[in-house]
């Protein structure tokens, strides 16, 4: 992950002349050749700016491995603070597998003197 100084999509910034394909082309067909895909993110949309300009320069990228090993992960694009640039943090969920627990009733419960009382 970090800045690749260049974007990926017309979306991809923020005010400013417009977007040629000249200028995602070689970007795009790299991420195409690796396979890798831009780990999807959270919070901020655009990862650096000028005070004028905002854009998405900076992207984590991921292979089919990390994806297929840690599934539920996300990006999450900082506030940039002092910086022109946000700063980045991998998100990792754990899945927990969730399974009914079965009810036991213990029978020998139900021949204590107080229970009858204690149930109404």
């Amino acid at each position: 992950m970090g800045d690749y100084n260049t974007i990926h999509r017309g979306e991809d910034i923020m005010v400013g002349s417009p977007v040629q394909d000249a200028e995602i082309r070689d970007f795009d067909e790299y991420l195409r050749d690796t396979s890798m895909p831009i780990l999807k993110h959270t919070s901020r949309e655009y990862t650096w700016t000028n005070g004028h300009i905002y854009n998405r320069t900076d992207c984590a990228l991921v292979n089919t491995r990390w994806m297929l090993t840690m599934p539920d992960m996300e990006l999450q694009i900082i506030d940039p603070g002092c910086s022109d640039h946000s700063p980045f943090s991998i998100n990792f969920f754990q899945q927990v597998e969730l399974r009914s627990i079965p009810f036991n009733f213990l029978n020998h419960l139900a021949k204590h003197v107080k229970f009858q009382d204690t149930v109404k």
